[in-house]
């Protein structure tokens, strides 16, 4: 897998309207991977991406590496070196190991389906949220040890000028887990958790614990 940390041009006036379109910032992140005739190509190559809190950077992770200079000009901050930009990583079981503790970030789409009406419908107070993330947390592969529920604002994309705006209600989880299950966790960090995938949710990022 690949993970790129770009950060993108905050003065650029195609930034400022895509980041508030989580559509088209889809399309843009698009651009890096092979321009192939797929109907469920981030879904192929498993592309999760996340807007950092209170930040410009962006993270994208994927199966395969991208090209960033497909991004058009100015897009990214000068600030940005592309080789440094883009670092392979690949976990093991071993480093996932069942009772190992880790750290994590996650901004998710916590929601669910209505009985009735069978609409996806958006998880908003705090401990709705928590107990979703505890159901995915059971079957992912990991149990939570401790986490924050940080509000997170609502991500709103349009496909286009005519068609109606999306919105769907986020929430950002930081905080400590222990693995139960390595392969399980490894499949939920490749290929992400929760809904919302297109529109900046699900990338499950670990890391070893902080002394």
């Amino acid at each position: 897998m690949y993970l790129s940390q770009l950060t993108l041009n905050g003065g650029n006036r195609l930034v400022l309207k895509e980041l508030g379109n989580a559509h088209k910032l889809h399309q843009q992140i698009m651009h890096a991977f092979p321009d192939e005739q797929r109907d469920t190509s981030r879904n192929d190559w498993n592309i999760l991406f996340r807007q950092e809190p209170d930040s410009e950077v962006v993270l994208v992770q994927s199966d395969l590496e991208p090209n960033w200079s497909n991004l058009p000009p100015q897009y990214l901050s000068d600030r940005v070196e592309l080789p440094l930009a883009v670092k392979p990583f690949n976990l093991s079981v071993e480093q996932v190991a069942a009772g190992r503790i880790l750290q994590f970030r996650l901004r998710a789409n916590p929601s669910k389906r209505d009985n009735q009406t069978r609409k996806t419908i958006g998880l908003f107070r705090a401990a709705d949220q928590l107990a979703w993330l505890e159901r995915q947390a059971e079957r992912c592969g990991f149990r939570l040890q401790g986490v924050d529920v940080i509000p997170s604002p609502n991500v709103f994309g349009q496909k286009g000028d005519k068609s109606a705006p999306i919105r769907i209600s986020t929430a950002l989880y930081q905080g400590v887990l222990e693995v139960t299950d390595p392969e399980v966790l490894l499949n939920a960090v490749q290929q992400g958790i929760g809904r919302g995938k297109s529109y900046g949710c699900g990338l499950l990022s670990i890391a070893r614990l902080q002394s």
